[in-house]
């Protein structure tokens, strides 16, 4: 089966027939979860990247901080990807043709490898090389930053 076949199929689907039959509050709470999941996502990430960087919250060692963090960010990611279901099924097609659609499911993949790698690597110790912080954090706020711009070009593209 071709991408767009499963497209087509997931957008033909008995559960996108029941959720595009559901009132319209629903999509709107699915916008307001995918909302709050991209805020937890974002602000706990952005925290302790923003610590790496050597730019905040100092005083808090980088550990404790990304230990703090973590049940956020994996939190926010669940909903993101839950709500996102719900907004995408009844109109993969849509999405299917979208560029900025594949651009962020790219970016999402790049970010979910660096948060499980690179970004581990660095909040492992209070005093992680300077390099390694650094870098980490840049590249970790340009990929997560940059699905969130995707996501939002994806909706003015609609």
């Amino acid at each position: 089966m071709s991408a767009q076949g499963l497209f087509d199929a997931i957008q033909h689907s008995a559960l996108s027939d029941a959720i595009s039959k559901l009132d319209h509050l629903f999509g709107a709470v699915a916008q307001l979860g995918h909302i709050t999941g991209l805020v937890l996502l974002l602000s706990s990430i952005v925290l302790v990247n923003l610590r790496l960087l050597g730019w905040g919250l100092t005083s808090q060692p980088i550990t404790r901080l990304a230990t703090s963090t973590n049940k956020l960010i994996w939190s926010g990611l669940a909903l993101l990807a839950v709500s996102g279901l719900f907004i995408f099924i009844p109109a993969a097609l849509i999405y299917y043709v979208n560029p900025f659609f594949w651009y962020k499911a790219e970016l999402i993949v790049f970010a979910l490898i660096v948060q499980l790698t690179l970004f581990r690597w660095a909040t492992r110790t209070d005093e992680p090389r300077p390099l390694l912080a650094k870098g980490t954090a840049v590249v970790s706020l340009a990929l997560w930053f940059g699905v969130g711009a995707a996501a939002r070009v994806i909706g003015f593209l609609n």
